[in-house]
């Protein structure tokens, strides 16, 4: 180099990324929380508990790594769908035999088991590996008010806008810009 230019300096120089450490993965950081299905859509439900079992309500969140939280899910029998979801959405099973597959009606499904569709629509929102089977330990549901985790103190948590009913607000879609006639 040239005489008095000086060199750059090295970008970053030996840094690394963040990692959560032990503690900050210990099941005893973990919060716990209730949510109450009743009137909620099951989609909309079911992405905003992935988030919270994944942790990426968190500002610690790292990808692939525990720091999520724990969710009690009941009432999971109130849990609606909408359209004709109800009488076309269909559950398969697989026994692992050949010809082994059953087939069941969202509707069918919901008067014998309501726990297994709410299971199965937040299972299909975690990742596909040992990282989304562990965080789905992490989930309870059951139908009805009652659940066993009282020791936990679970918190309450309340999803805005996930209900069946319309939206209180209406757009008014109209052009600013246009002359009225």
């Amino acid at each position: 180099m040239e005489q008095g230019v000086e060199t750059m300096p090295v970008m970053m120089p030996k840094q690394k990324s963040w990692m959560p450490k032990a503690e900050d993965r210990a099941m005893s950081n973990k919060k716990w929380y209730v949510v109450d299905a009743e009137g909620l859509r099951l989609g909309r439900m079911s992405s905003e508990i992935a988030k919270l079992l994944l942790g990426k309500h968190k500002p610690t969140f790292t990808q692939g790594v525990d720091v999520g939280d724990c969710v009690v899910v009941i009432n999971a029998e109130k849990v609606i769908v909408t359209g004709n979801k109800a009488s076309q959405k269909l559950y398969r099973r697989h026994s692992g035999r050949p010809g082994g597959m059953k087939t069941e009606l969202y509707k069918d499904l919901q008067q014998r088991i309501p726990e297994r569709i709410v299971e199965k629509a937040i299972k299909g929102m975690l990742p596909k590996n040992s990282h989304g089977r562990e965080l789905f330990r992490h989930l309870k549901v059951y139908k009805g008010d009652e659940h066993p985790h009282a020791a936990q103190s679970p918190e309450p948590i309340f999803f805005g806008g996930l209900t069946s009913m319309k939206d209180s607000k209406v757009l008014e879609l109209t052009d600013p810009d246009a002359c009225p006639a």
